[in-house]
């Protein structure tokens, strides 16, 4: 895909994911208005403060950071178990935080802030960015997919499991498996994004997109073979996280 290409399809993503989040958020904030239109302004207040804090900033810190060079550089070993670590538990966090939510804005924007926040980190701790045509092609993966995904749960939601297997009193299974079904598919995403932005940290664009085709192939092979120890972590952070509240 060409530079100029990927920009635009960059930027009409952006817009698309943006009118369908401002539309689900308007609607959101429309009926918490009505309850007291203090609650409505703080609503907002708080919405624009973690986007700013977790999508916005963490996106302008790395676009100052600087860029690798295109024939990457070594990696240490106590660096890429700590890579590892970052983009495993973003996944857990994502698998957990989208499985309990059920609205499809806020998975949007879970989603966005989440992947974002693991980039952040990645390129933190490497102490360099992708190139810019790289960066934006980690951020379309990101924004598309939360769009597919948006797309699939409402899907999820119009399938009636009780009249699929012919089993009456299975509702509440049902939400289950769905929600289950999303936050699997949100954490398989931040898995194959955190594996490849590591692997563009490491070997550079050189050699990425020299071999671009197996490298994918590869990451794909991994993040599904991830998926089960990253949702029985998730789950049992989850029961921890109850366990700790109570």
């Amino acid at each position: 895909m060409k530079k100029s290409t990927t920009i635009i399809f960059f930027i009409s993503l952006t817009v698309l994911v943006v009118m369908c989040v401002i539309g689900n958020i308007i609607t959101v904030a429309d009926k918490v208005y009505q309850l007291s239109p203090w609650l409505g302004y703080g609503f907002y207040s708080i919405l624009l403060a973690l986007t700013a804090m977790f999508v916005v900033w963490p996106t302008v810190k790395m676009l100052f950071t600087p860029e690798l060079e295109p024939s990457g550089e070594l990696m240490t070993d106590e660096d890429k178990l700590k890579a590892d670590q970052i983009v495993k538990k973003s996944s857990q966090n994502l698998f957990l935080l989208t499985t309990v939510s059920q609205n499809d804005a806020l998975d949007i924007l879970t989603c966005l802030s989440v992947n974002i926040s693991m980039i952040n980190r990645l390129v933190e701790l490497r102490g360099k960015r992708p190139s810019l045509i790289q960066f934006l092609k980690l951020y379309v993966a990101v924004i598309s997919s939360s769009v597919l995904i948006a797309s699939a749960d409402e899907v999820l939601d119009d399938i009636n499991l009780s009249e699929l297997l012919g089993i009456s009193g299975i509702n509440a299974t049902g939400v289950l498996l769905k929600s289950m079904t999303n936050g699997m598919l949100n954490s398989l995403v931040t898995m194959r994004v955190g594996m490849t932005a590591l692997r563009y940290l490491e070997l550079g664009s050189l050699e990425f997109n020299r071999n671009k085709h197996s490298i994918r192939k590869e990451i794909r092979r991994k993040a599904i073979t991830g998926m089960p120890g990253v949702v029985a972590a998730g789950i049992k952070n989850g029961i921890i996280g109850i366990k700790n509240i109570f």
